[in-house]
């Protein structure tokens, strides 16, 4: 007999053993994983806002107001707790908490409370070291996926104008929104009426959100999106290639270790398709990013991937669940019935276990290292000199305590970038009162291939979780790769 045929369902109490996961191996990712360099930049839009500057990362400056954010809604969001005085890390990551605790309980509903796929989907979503990371990273991703996935049990629910506002949501929070309100709608074609209903607030939504921004910005597209699609390498075609095995991998097979779960996935996400309902909905949506993804192969980053990732973990589940219950009935039925009774609460205490264990052992020197002492020289420094710049590449810690302009050679929020391309024609062309460089290889050359401007800045800090003091770096001297080792320069 199979478990959907028992009819058999969690306990309210293994309900709230798996919701307590969730919150202990996020607790414990806090502690294992610092808030990204992206979520500060979000985080200076917020501040401004709730300060009454506008949705602008550099007040004032002659070329804003320039939308550098691609996750509007994130950024109110932020603004009402920066306008309540609230720390915006800690902000970021309560509210994220309960964004997943919404996501893990409409999983719940989505999986029908069965005891083994539900207990497995849960706890993939609480201990995924993936899903972790981006959760307490301080980006939207969660309420992305909380407001895609009520979107996606409203339609199952028959509540077409409810999908709709959340579908509109989803496209404020990030552009693949749009995405789901396309495979909501296709689900729904054969109900005029309901498709009707759906369709009205995504248009509304959509059409009062993008007449504001183009009022306000001169354009709908985010600065950031046009940035992110500018960036190429000195070989764009092998940059493309590299790209779209990132989004394969990042999709499919997060990491290596991964692979011997593959063939349950792969089952899995055919029994989702299969039986339909909002979890397949949820799967279309996740495979309609990533195929997008493979197909524009632009630039992503790894909470690009929140989504896939929860879709992930879903399929895992069904396709375990299967290999469960072939198994259970030839070989072990007792053990069956015991796991329907205690398996939850057991499973939610090793998991929590594991993932405080984990976190104890690779604690992030992160925020004590680098954003501390970088926040505590930021704001001294741009206190004591209020008109000063600073060319940097991340600028989102920077930013978040720098008082005065930051100029951004990635062209994220500062649109001149895009037109001077490279950071020593930034240099020449503006002579920067400082410069915050990301000690790696490829940096350091490019700065080296003009010793003449070099000579003058000189460097005045570091920034980084090794301990590393030294200042003068020659390019043989750092890792080829990215890493949050800031070097700062300060013009002579």
């Amino acid at each position: 007999m199979s478990p959907d045929s028992r009819g058999e369902r969690l306990s309210r109490l293994q309900v709230a053993f798996l919701l307590a996961a969730v919150v202990a191996c996020r607790l414990a990712a806090v502690q294992a994983c610092p808030t990204y360099d992206d979520a500060f930049i979000t985080f200076r839009y917020a501040a401004n806002l709730a300060a009454g500057h506008g949705l602008v990362f550099n007040p004032g400056a002659a070329w804003e107001p320039v939308l550098g954010t691609t996750t509007v809604l994130y950024s109110l969001v932020m603004a009402v707790f920066s306008r309540m005085g609230i720390d915006l890390v800690a902000a970021s990551l309560g509210f994220n908490l309960l964004c997943d605790l919404g996501t893990a309980l409409l999983l719940v509903r989505f999986l029908g409370g069965r005891p083994v796929v539900t207990t497995v989907a849960i706890l993939g979503f609480a201990a995924l070291p993936q899903i972790a990371r981006i959760s307490v990273g301080g980006m939207e991703s969660p309420l992305f996926a909380l407001c895609a996935i009520g979107a996606c049990a409203a339609v199952q629910a028959q509540r077409p104008l409810a999908a709709g506002l959340l579908a509109a949501a989803t496209c404020l929070v990030r552009p693949e929104g749009v995405l789901l309100a396309a495979v909501l709608a296709v689900v729904q074609l054969r109900a005029a009426k309901a498709l009707l209903r759906f369709v009205a607030p995504v248009l509304v939504v959509g059409a009062v959100a993008i007449l504001l921004l183009v009022i306000e910005y001169g354009s709908a597209i985010p600065q950031s999106v046009l940035a992110k699609s500018a960036m190429q390498g000195k070989d764009p075609a092998a940059e493309k290639v590299v790209r779209f095995w990132i989004a394969a991998r990042q999709s499919f097979l997060p990491t290596l270790a991964y692979a011997p779960l593959l063939p349950f996935v792969a089952w899995g996400l055919v029994r989702v398709l299969k039986a339909g309902g909002p979890a397949r909905n949820l799967s279309l949506f996740s495979l309609a990013i990533s195929t997008s993804y493979l197909v524009a192969r632009p630039h992503t980053w790894g909470w690009y991937y929140y989504v896939p990732h929860v879709a992930w973990v879903v399929w895992l589940a069904f396709g375990l669940e299967s290999a469960w219950t072939w198994a259970v009935q030839r070989f072990a039925p007792a053990l069956d019935r015991s796991f329907r009774r205690f398996g939850p609460q057991a499973a939610s205490v090793a998991c929590a276990g594991a993932a405080a264990f984990a976190a104890s052992r690779a604690a992030t020197p992160i925020p004590e290292r680098v954003y501390e002492p970088l926040w505590e020289w930021a704001r001294r420094t741009s206190a004591a000199e209020p008109d000063a710049r600073i060319l940097a590449s991340d600028i989102g810690a920077i930013g978040y305590a720098w008082q005065g302009t930051v100029l951004d050679s990635e062209g994220l929020t500062w649109p001149e970038a895009l037109a001077l391309r490279y950071p020593l024609a930034m240099i020449e062309a503006l002579r920067p009162e400082y410069l915050m460089v990301v000690a790696e290889r490829p940096r350091l050359r490019h700065l080296s291939e003009r010793p003449e401007v070099m000579k003058l800045y000189e460097p005045v800090a570091r920034f980084n979780a090794t301990g590393k003091t030294a200042l003068v770096l020659a390019p043989e001297d750092v890792p080829i790769d990215w890493s949050q080792d800031y070097l700062v320069f300060k013009r002579r």
